[in-house]
């Protein structure tokens, strides 16, 4: 695209592997629902797109180069799935293919001629990427059918303490500038976290004891928290994180106050293995060992398929990527179509999952 007002061939083979041909159209469909919905959730977050497809991601890229870079593999993963459905006795069956045509339709009719050539998408692009979304949708179980899904207890423990915070960062002045604290009101900082430390001892089950009541007689603004930690945990304050480790039983009290990095603290150990926490920390982790299989499983398919990307045609996406306002009529026009013909749901900021099709509920 040479301009907003200009169009794309999106006949045009995209991605080829095999017999299987991703045209152009597709792709562009595919780029701009990851562009309305990064659109729209900047709009929720109360910013704006405006440039930001110019800007630099970090590794080299433009942000546009970037998400086209990400669409294309998403793509060709979705390709390779397709290819290899048979392997695992995934198919479409003619309920969810019907579905797909209806909804490829009601996209259609609720375009208008101009909006369509805009987005250089055709009925035919739009049920192949549903297609595609489908037996990317169906293949995820199967293909991670075999990983292990037992962890031990050892494996996620995750360890819940209570602490109170005491700060002594630099005071917000009303002129936006900082002011350091003086040592006489950091020693009294210190001293509030000692009474805390004294009264939390000294009451009649420090295990048990409500931390948050016993500060607010100290100072009413003042709270006390509780998290779940790990020994990778990097966001619990090191010195906290230290002191907590060395806390061998539940409702355990750390002895002295903890000087943290901008804080003291006091520190008691509720829970040495918080069973909810544990237990989806556990979930995370077998998560994690299926995308790792998965991904495994789809490099080497790549590995072995030969595919090629029309880089060429592709290119030209660059400047079409700053028109934002085509996001917003595929937006509205995707809610309206796609989720009350099909039973689709827009969804996922990153693109890997923009559109994800109800496969089972087609």
């Amino acid at each position: 695209l040479a301009g907003c007002g200009s169009s794309l061939d999106g006949t045009k083979a995209l991605i080829t592997c095999g017999e299987d041909t991703v045209s152009v159209g597709t792709g562009n469909m595919m780029l701009r629902m990851n562009q309305a919905q990064m659109q729209s959730y900047y709009a929720m977050m109360g910013g704006s797109t405006t440039g930001i497809w110019d800007q630099d991601a970090g590794d080299g890229t433009t942000y546009g180069e970037s998400t086209k870079n990400m669409i294309v593999q998403q793509l060709k993963n979705m390709v390779l799935l397709k290819q290899h459905a048979d392997e695992y006795e995934v198919s479409v069956t003619d309920e969810e293919q019907k579905k797909i045509e209806e909804s490829a339709k009601a996209f259609v009719e609720a375009n208008t001629e101009e909006t369509l050539t805009k987005l250089s998408v055709t009925e035919d692009d739009i049920e192949n990427l549903l297609l595609l979304y489908t037996y990317q949708e169906k293949m995820y179980e199967p293909m991670t059918a075999d990983v292990d899904t037992n962890v031990e207890d050892s494996e996620a423990q995750q360890s819940k303490i209570s602490y109170c915070r005491f700060s002594i960062s630099d005071k917000q002045n009303e002129d936006g500038t900082t002011t350091p604290l003086t040592d006489e009101e950091k020693q009294a900082k210190k001293d509030q976290a000692q009474q805390l430390l004294d009264k939390l001892n000294a009451s009649e089950d420090p295990a048990t004891a409500d931390m948050d009541a016993l500060v607010k007689e100290i100072d009413e603004e003042m709270s006390a928290y509780d998290t779940t930690f790990d020994s990778e945990d990097t966001l619990l304050d090191e010195k906290v994180k230290e002191a907590a480790v060395t806390l061998t039983k539940d409702g355990q009290v750390y002895e002295k106050v903890v000087e943290g990095e901008d804080s003291y603290f006091v520190v008691r150990m509720d829970s040495m293995l918080d069973r909810e926490a544990t237990d989806q920390e556990k979930e995370n982790i077998v998560n994690q060992r299926k995308q790792e299989a998965y991904n495994k499983l789809l490099e080497g398919w790549e590995k072995d398929a030969k595919i090629t990307v029309n880089e060429k045609e592709w290119k030209k996406h660059i400047t079409a990527l700053i028109c934002v306002f085509i996001a917003s009529i595929i937006m509205s026009i995707n809610i309206k179509s796609f989720v009350r013909a099909g039973d689709l749901i827009p969804g996922g900021f990153t693109g890997l999952s923009l559109l994800i099709q109800r496969s089972a509920n087609l």
